[in-house]
């Protein structure tokens, strides 16, 4: 299972329907509006990492939505540092 948390800005011309349109994507358990450098977040629950890029797109292709980040959510103890340090999936 993936799981992946994707945070946004809406434009303020943006229709007012723009979390209901989001909250309404295959995928999507939690999306609500937020105070700070971002205006919403979503929580998403997939099969593949295919499906979480996806849904992404869809959440980037809606009306109103100006920017995205998506942070893909790992287990500490499915990683691990490589020969430089650097942590490998």
């Amino acid at each position: 299972m993936e799981q992946a948390l994707i945070l946004g800005k809406i434009s303020y011309r943006a229709p007012d329907n723009v979390l209901e349109n989001i909250k309404k994507i295959n995928g999507v358990k939690e999306a609500n509006l937020v105070f700070g450098p971002y205006d919403f977040y979503v929580t998403i629950t997939t099969e593949t990492k295919k499906m979480m890029g996806d849904i992404a797109l869809q959440i980037r292709s809606i009306e109103g939505i100006v920017d995205s980040l998506t942070c893909y959510v790992v287990n500490h103890s499915d990683i691990r540092p490589d020969e430089q340090g650097a942590f490998i999936e």
